[in-house]
């Protein structure tokens, strides 16, 4: 037999305070409040359990500032706060040991019985695998994307290049068949030789492209300064004719963990190109360092060079067999072969240029 009255009963079921409390425990929001006054701050038990707190950590509205990772916005968010204005804001905090991760939070102003504001205060879930999952997705689409745009462009290569080849020596070959004078023989001699050579070389950069990836990516320890010196002994003589001075600094990462074909070929192709594309109105001057940013790793090649005209050549750079130089061996194959190989192990290249002052690559491993 029930010792309640049905109707004190159906009050105690439909307590809120019970609801918001499982809600809280459930999704794992936590609350919080600032005593304007005091100078106190608190943190429920959920609050402290999201970050972590130990027990007898005092929280006070100074110290809170140590939970967040953009403290310049949190203040300003906690002071309009107390200025009347609320917020509701995707912000990025620290756990007590400084791990990092995403909440979704908002904040409120309190006002006293004659409408001072005296505080406030409001709640904070964690979003972060929502936050990850998303950066993730968004990575992935990126990758798919890339990998689309090479395909489509590796589509046109093959479509365009081989078949223009098979036509000029299917052409060559049936006026070859019409010809009787010796000196004629011999010049459609040669142009079957350049059709030949052509042919070759473009089925040898197809094959460079397809061998990045397929062939199995074995890691090794690369040693930057020793790979940096290895390219700068090949290229001995032609660094001395252009008098060049190259200049580098591995001290915030000397080693990393990466395919030594594919970084041995990122250093050459830099190289080639810097020395390729030189100003030839001064001295020219290679500087290279490598540091570590947000977890990425990066290489940052920078000469002086004749640079490139990015607003009117930025989208085509890295695509095959695009020059931007009135050179005679310029073939547009080697910024095509090092995208590929990055972006195959997960990073990614970005270029800086200013036409006739120098040139800036960014590797992010």
């Amino acid at each position: 037999m029930l010792d309640k009255k049905p109707n004190d009963l159906q009050a105690q079921l439909e307590d809120k305070s019970y609801f918001l409390n499982e809600i809280a425990a459930m999704t794992k929001t936590g609350s919080y409040s600032g005593n304007a006054i005091t100078g106190e701050g608190f943190l429920d038990p959920i609050a402290r359990t999201i970050l972590e707190i130990p027990y007898d950590y005092k929280i006070t509205l100074e110290n809170t500032l140590r939970f967040h990772v953009d403290k310049k916005k949190a203040l300003a968010l906690f002071e309009g706060c107390l200025k009347g204005i609320a917020f509701d804001e995707e912000i990025e905090m620290c756990k007590y040991d400084g791990t990092k991760f995403w909440v979704k939070a908002s904040g409120k102003p309190y006002k006293s019985s004659t409408g001072k504001i005296i505080g406030f205060r409001g709640v904070f879930t964690s979003i972060d695998l929502w936050v990850k999952n998303t950066v993730k997705a968004q990575k992935h689409a990126h990758i798919i994307s890339a990998q689309n745009d090479r395909l489509l462009h590796f589509a046109h290569i093959v479509s365009h290049n081989l078949r223009s080849h098979a036509s000029n020596l299917q052409l060559t070959l049936q006026t070859f068949e019409d010809i009787d004078d010796a000196t004629d023989y011999k010049l459609f001699q040669n142009y079957l030789v350049d059709i030949s050579s052509n042919l070759n070389r473009t089925l040898e950069h197809l094959n460079e492209v397809v061998i990045v990836h397929t062939q199995r990516k074995e890691q090794e320890n690369i040693d930057i300064e020793g790979y940096l010196k290895k390219t700068l002994s090949t290229y001995d003589k032609q660094l001395k004719e252009a008098n060049a001075e190259v200049v580098y600094d591995f001290a915030e990462l000397m080693s990393f963990d990466y395919v030594p074909s594919f970084f041995e070929s990122i250093i050459d192709h830099l190289m080639s190109n810097a020395i390729k594309y030189r100003a030839i109105d001064r001295d020219l001057r290679i500087t290279i360092k490598t540091k570590v940013k947000d977890g990425k790793k990066i290489l940052q090649f920078k000469d002086n060079g004749s640079g490139i005209d990015l607003a009117k050549n930025g989208d085509k750079i890295f695509q095959m067999y695009r020059t931007f130089h009135d050179r005679e061996d310029s073939l547009g194959v080697g910024l095509f072969l090092i995208k590929n190989q990055v972006e195959s192990l997960g990073g990614d290249i970005k270029v800086k240029s200013e036409l006739g002052t120098g040139t800036k690559f960014s590797v992010r491993f």
